[in-house]
């Protein structure tokens, strides 16, 4: 018999989250919380890192985990073929952050073997339980670890959002697991469009 161990303040599948609320109010309602707010984790090659490191970039925040089967390896596959879309100077200007939620067994050695495998200009992050939790909230995402028989011992069911945040460090849009690599690719567009015309209007 298999059991399930609930985060308290999470429920979570590893398939893209339901979108009944619609893309507008799910962007809307992460802004609220994750507007510019900084957080702290340990990065693939252990140095302490901040959100706010990436201001004047634009950053695709991911959470999930290394031994995940499906959604974590097919959406950084996907994401490696937005950066193919992107020219050189778009790809510069953005950073794709996978935030583990499995620090138990995603130490930085372990993020930085398996980010090597997609080739896409990437910061893996870990770091303790409360503090991963904290930043699961500030983005209104999800996750849930299960029991299970196997040998791994559990796995962990997590929503699939992709936040792209400005270069303030706002979060400007949220995709879900079913948008493609084209659609991606121009909201990032887009996005860096908006915040060259604001730098040009502040001078």
């Amino acid at each position: 018999m298999r059991k399930v161990l609930l985060i308290p303040f999470t429920f979570g599948l590893c398939f893209a989250w339901p979108t009944r609320y619609g893309q507008i109010n799910r962007t809307e309602a992460a802004s609220a919380v994750a507007q510019r707010a900084d957080f702290k984790l340990i990065d693939q090659d252990g140095h302490p890192f901040q959100i706010s490191q990436l201001r004047g970039k634009l950053a695709l925040i991911f959470f999930g985990y290394t031994t995940c089967p499906d959604a974590c390896p097919t959406t950084l596959s996907k994401l490696s073929r937005v950066y193919k879309v992107l020219d050189d100077s778009e790809q510069k200007r953005l950073v794709t952050v996978f935030v583990s939620v499995d620090p138990g067994r995603d130490t930085p050695p372990v993020l930085k073997k398996y980010l090597a495998y997609f080739r896409i200009n990437t910061i893996g992050l870990t770091g303790p339980k409360d503090d991963i939790d904290q930043v699961v909230r500030q983005y209104g995402a999800k996750y849930e670890i299960e029991q299970s028989d196997s040998a791994a011992g559990y796995h962990i069911n997590h929503s699939t959002d992709l936040y792209l945040l400005d270069e303030r460090g706002e979060v400007a849009h949220t995709f879900n697991y079913a948008d493609g690599a084209q659609l991606i690719a121009d909201e990032i567009r887009r996005v860096q469009r908006q915040g060259s015309d604001e730098t040009k209007s502040s001078r």
